[in-house]
């Protein structure tokens, strides 16, 4: 071999047959994964443990299909087998699988490994070759389903994001008791949410499609902030917006759009925010160098590739770029350890 060497990832780690066959069959524990919550497999040995035939019978399945299924979910760590023939839940799987736990996070797999995202990638090379989004995979036509799921169940890194903005508004919110907030392409609503959760004299407006805010309206119910939130249903691009707002969001956004799409987004929102309001950008924002630690942003990259016809994820600096060139100022750039995603804040003058 005469190929150049690379530095090796952090920690000198490089790659090795392990890893390498890890990355090839990576995909198998997913598929268990999502078939086991389908089932609800965790659900059936939550009240104490069971053998094949006992978890077969609950669920109506084969017997031979769940004897191989617990077996591999033992193997990946989600289940114990207690050598009689029986099988327990796993330290921390009752925590996060159980569907009746409060700390249940099993729907998350419609989002990381939804059969969207499953089918978009199924081509990915292809993909690759056109450098065209995959045909009937527009996520940013009306009616895309991902977006549903992606409202109805917040990821692990969801709350995190909205307490920082929440954090670093702080300030700026209690100067103004009758905050009004504008949250476009909302999803699940959280940031917006947890602004209104900690200002009592919040209002926010949600903008997303007619079947997004339905499954956006829970959330806001479940934090006790329904009876101060109004919705926009329709294209971010055409919808009447409303305003002056003092604050306006735009979460996990502005990467489906190619960069001269992003500036005219921008532009319209900087259009409805007041004088000295804050606009709000959020979500993943890698950074060259340091592909091997946010390795999840540059996936999302090719899942951009497969579903939209121009969008990436963008560096801070190319956020600071599109912020600047809407005409705001004071951008500013917020992080916190262990979080790959960022807030960036600007200011209308």
């Amino acid at each position: 071999m005469n190929g150049k060497q690379g530095p090796a990832g952090p920690g000198g780690e490089g790659l090795s047959r392990e890893r390498l066959f890890g990355m090839m069959a990576g995909f198998k524990a997913t598929a268990a994964l999502r078939a086991a919550i389908d089932l609800r497999i965790f659900d059936e040995l939550d009240d104490g443990p069971l053998d094949a035939a006992g978890v077969a019978a609950r669920l109506g399945a084969d017997g031979r299909g769940v004897r191989l299924m617990l077996r591999a979910l033992t193997g990946l760590g989600l289940l114990t087998a207690l050598g009689d023939g029986r099988y327990a839940l796993a330290p921390g799987t009752a925590e996060l699988l159980v569907t009746t736990s409060p700390g249940y996070c099993g729907g998350i797999v419609d989002v990381a490994a939804g059969d969207v995202e499953w089918r978009a990638l199924g081509d990915l090379a292809g993909t690759v070759r056109t450098g065209g989004p995959v045909p009937g995979a527009d996520a940013l036509a009306p009616g895309f389903p991902f977006w549903v799921d992606f409202a109805r169940h917040t990821t692990f890194v969801t709350e995190r994001v909205a307490d920082v903005v929440a954090e670093e508004l702080a300030g700026f919110a209690a100067d103004r008791p009758g905050l009004r907030v504008l949250e476009v392409g909302c999803g699940h609503g959280v940031t917006g949410f947890e602004l209104a959760a900690r200002h009592p004299g919040a209002r926010v407006w949600a903008q997303d499609w007619p079947e997004v805010l339905a499954a956006a309206r829970g959330h806001a119910e479940r934090r006790g902030v329904a009876d101060r939130v109004a919705y926009l249903p329709g294209d971010a691009f055409t919808v009447p917006l409303g305003g002056p707002y003092d604050v306006v969001v735009a979460a996990n956004l502005l990467f489906h759009f190619d960069r001269a799409r992003s500036a005219r987004l921008l532009e319209r929102l900087t259009g409805v925010l007041a004088p000295g309001g804050r606009l709000v950008v959020a979500g993943f924002a890698p950074e060259d160098g340091r592909e091997r630690e946010q390795v999840q942003a540059h996936l999302l990259g090719l899942l951009l590739l497969s579903t939209t016809p121009g969008g990436e994820p963008y560096s801070p600096d190319d956020y600071r770029e599109l912020l600047t060139g809407a005409g705001l100022v004071d951008v500013e750039l917020h992080t916190r350890p262990g979080l790959l995603p960022v807030a960036l804040t600007a200011r209308r003058p």
